[in-house]
């Protein structure tokens, strides 16, 4: 996954923070992903594709108010 700026976090951890129905859905989404993807038939490839994404986008969801609250290490 391309990884996102630091203001990028921030909007994410503030979105998810003030809409906590925007994690849920996402979360929902992507469980429903992983349900359908035993039947997925000939596009195999594409939804266990679409499922990584999404779980990475909701792992992302899920820390983006923990990494947001950390200091910035300072370049050594």
């Amino acid at each position: 996954m391309k990884r996102p700026d630091p203001d990028v976090v921030k909007a994410l951890a503030a979105a998810t923070l003030q809409y906590p129905q925007l994690f849920t859905w996402l979360n929902e989404w992507r469980l429903l992903e992983l349900e359908a993807l035993p039947y997925s038939g000939q596009n195999v490839t594409v939804a266990q594709g679409r499922c990584q994404v999404l779980s990475e986008i909701t792992r992302l969801a899920k820390d983006a108010p923990d990494l947001a609250a950390k200091p910035k290490q300072a370049a050594v």
